[in-house]
């Protein structure tokens, strides 16, 4: 199971290290390559390829003409790329991925459950603090799920 947070350095050439409690888990899923793609947020969904073939499959049951179904297609699995993990535990993150997330530096990998999300340090930041300025609206809606 991926979980936590960790900080690490995305460098020029868009080579950005997988924290090696998560090289751990995906050496353990036996995943060598990861599938990274846009997210609906400004950040990247990370996926070992066992992973991404669920949301392959969800997205293939998904309708050729409803909008949100094919905004959905297009965006997420449209720009999905295979990313190898090299020897050094990194990988090569394409460059319209990290335009798309505004990866610069200080990147924030997030572990949740079964993928990882990429994030601006900043940016996700500013994104947690916007999502917990309605706390109340927040506890409801878990409450609402079961939590």
């Amino acid at each position: 199971m991926l979980k936590g947070h960790y900080v690490n350095t995305i460098n020029e050439k868009g080579r950005l290290s997988i924290p090696s409690k998560f090289r751990e888990v995906l050496s353990e899923w036996g995943a060598s390559v990861l599938v990274v793609t846009k997210s609906i947020d400004p950040c990247l969904w990370v996926f070992a390829p066992d992973d991404w073939e669920k949301m392959e499959n969800l997205a293939r049951g998904l309708s050729m003409v409803k909008k949100e179904d094919i905004v959905f297609k297009r965006h997420v699995v449209g720009s999905a790329e295979e990313c190898p993990i090299d020897a050094q535990g990194r990988i090569l993150v394409p460059s319209s991925l990290r335009e798309y997330a505004g990866l610069r530096k200080k990147c924030l990998l997030v572990g949740l459950i079964d993928r990882m999300e990429i994030w601006d340090h900043d940016t996700y930041t500013k994104n947690m603090e916007e999502a917990l300025v309605d706390s109340e609206k927040l506890r409801e809606g878990l409450a609402k799920i079961g939590v």
